[in-house]
């Protein structure tokens, strides 16, 4: 061989995988013409490498005016993110260790299908599985308050979650150490409306995602545990974070309402799921995100976005109260995520209370 070239052998393994590659192009091809005709828009999704749900023009608009009138944004949010908007705009936590070894990343994730139920309640549900909040509102919770020391503990496995203030790590623009700065001061002030309500919490700020952020969820379960065992009475475990939507052109979408006259974050509620993992007692916690977003659209009617049902688990295993709380977003200021966090920690407070 001539020093300074490369012999390049062509297999029969190259072959058949550059034929695979140019049917997948076609497949893409046929499926971008088909869209041509209005009759079948389908996106090919870059985000994930995925090819989105299926929407006619008539679904599409529709969708458009959902988020318009759910979050009370003024500027026009284009159709390339309508896709993401109901999911958590984050991407997919890691695997827990019995899934995956660390630092791997979920490369798929299913595309929401948008549903309305009866009483106004909405599901964003990213599963197979049908659910409906309507059928959970009436049924007891799978837990009561006993008045044995901490009935709530508050949490983030995304401590450093921050909002459009300044920010402070080096190469992550929405993340903050400062506590009066992130994701901590909104669990701190829900933290306070519970005691003032009669309902005891603590707020457990042990920073999960610095200086590693992958791992965080198995970081959290084993502060989750921590408290649980301490805190014997705990039935409610509330993991608090902020969502992230971003445009195309990096603008960062705020999530806002009027809630008497305050300028308020709005507040997604997150429901983990059995499709990855085993979490025989999914249903329970979704019944309780049911009640709370009935209650809400009664007390704050614009506060809440579409209930967001995942294939993950999150750790919402370890109680049959546990859920994750998206308050506001990337682009809220801290005034405004605060003032969310008291108001669903109200809601909160009377659906446990009744």
């Amino acid at each position: 061989m001539i020093k300074g070239t490369r012999m390049i052998v062509i297999t029969k393994k190259k072959i058949i995988a550059a034929g695979s590659i140019a049917v997948l192009f076609a497949l893409c091809a046929i499926l971008i013409g088909v869209s041509a005709n209005g009759r079948n828009i389908t996106a090919f999704s870059a985000y994930k490498g995925i090819i989105d749900r299926q929407l006619t023009p008539e679904d599409n608009t529709d969708l458009s005016q959902q988020i318009k009138k759910i979050s009370g944004a003024a500027s026009e949010i284009p159709s390339r993110v309508l896709k993401h908007f109901f999911a958590l705009g984050e991407p997919s936590p890691e695997p827990e260790p019995e899934t995956a070894p660390e630092n791997t990343v979920q490369e798929e994730v299913m595309q929401p299908e948008i549903r309305r139920a009866d009483r106004g309640l909405q599901v964003s549900n990213a599963t197979d599985m049908s659910v409906n909040p309507s059928d959970f509102l009436n049924q007891p919770l799978a837990f009561a308050l006993d008045g044995n020391g901490p009935q709530v503990l508050i949490m983030h496995t995304h401590t450093t979650e921050s909002f459009s203030e300044e920010c402070y790590i080096k190469g992550d623009p929405d993340r903050n150490l400062d506590e009066t700065k992130n994701i901590t001061a909104v669990g701190k002030a829900m933290a306070e409306v519970f005691n003032k309500n009669g309902i005891p919490a603590i707020h457990d700020t042990t920073v999960h995602d610095y200086p590693a952020y992958n791992g965080a969820y198995q970081r959290a379960a084993a502060t989750i545990q921590k408290d649980l065992n301490k805190y014997s009475g705990i039935k409610v475990v509330l993991d608090v974070h902020r969502d992230g939507i971003t445009k195309d052109d990096g603008t960062k979408v705020k999530l806002v309402t009027d809630i008497n006259g305050e300028t308020t974050a709005q507040v997604m509620l997150v429901v983990g799921t059995n499709a990855t993992l085993k979490h025989d007692n999914w249903k329970e916690n979704f019944k309780f995100a049911s009640q709370i977003q009935a209650k809400a659209i009664e007390m704050f009617p614009s506060l809440m976005r579409p209930i967001d049902v995942r294939q993950e688990r999150f750790n919402e295993h370890m109680t049959t109260g546990s859920l994750i709380i998206e308050i506001g977003t990337n682009g809220n200021t801290m005034e405004e995520a605060v003032n969310g966090g008291r108001d669903i920690a109200e809601v909160i407070s009377t659906v446990l209370k009744n």
